[in-house]
């Protein structure tokens, strides 16, 4: 079986629909944990649903994507062998999912920017910053993966493992922490193409000081090694 791990901060107007997607269109066992934070009515909602395999943990304080992410891993199926994550706010397409598990790899990452990838209706200033992102990353890290900031991720759980206790990031830049230590072990890496759509219900929780703020910690910590 396979765990997919979303982590939910105030997506009230989203989670309805999220979870009925991922239900209709995943065909594999699998079991779903939604980690909650926020104080709106994500958590109410989660807990009148009648699906199966459905964990959740909650707080009603914002804990961070990484230490969320981690509360998420910790309620991870003993028998699942692949962990699945993608955005609670429907910018990653459910129906999708399958497309990722159907490639072998430790780390299978969804793509914007390899061909047949897709950006649909996206701020243009947020399509700049991760374009730029993804560009300064290659430069001084030499990684080459084109969509290194990807939510949208199948892992092996075992591999998984072992990187997780060295991430020392966060908030978003926690998933390119993941992928730069991951190269450095070595991990064989693939990507599949997925359509990427901008949210449409419910606020952004990008902050871009925030993220480049994590993203220079990232830089002073592993500059000047690089991984290839």
């Amino acid at each position: 079986m396979i765990s997919i791990l979303i982590c939910l901060y105030n997506e009230e107007e989203n989670v309805r629909e999220l979870t009925e997607r991922i239900y209709n269109s995943v065909k594999i066992p699998f079991e779903l944990i939604y980690v909650i934070d926020g104080n709106d009515k994500t958590y109410d909602i989660v807990k009148k649903m009648k699906v199966p395999n459905l964990k959740v943990d909650y707080s009603n304080q914002k804990r961070g994507y990484k230490n969320s992410f981690i509360e998420g891993f910790n309620l991870v199926n003993k028998k699942s062998y692949r962990i699945v994550t993608l955005d609670g706010d429907l910018n990653h397409q459910p129906e999708e999912i399958t497309s990722l598990l159907e490639k072998k790899a430790d780390i299978i990452i969804g793509s914007r920017y390899i061909s047949k990838g897709k950006i649909e209706k996206l701020e243009l200033w947020k399509r700049t910053i991760s374009t730029f992102a993804n560009l300064a990353i290659k430069i001084i890290w030499g990684i080459k993966t084109k969509d290194k900031t990807s939510g949208f991720r199948v892992y092996k759980k075992e591999k998984l493992k072992k990187i997780l206790p060295l991430c020392t990031s966060s908030n978003f830049e926690f998933l390119f922490e993941l992928l730069l230590l991951a190269n450095k072990k070595k991990y064989s890496i693939t990507e599949v193409p997925i359509t990427f759509k901008a949210r449409v219900k419910g606020k952004s929780k990008f902050q871009l000081l925030k993220v480049i703020n994590g993203y220079l910690k990232l830089l002073i910590k592993y500059f000047p090694s690089r991984s290839r």
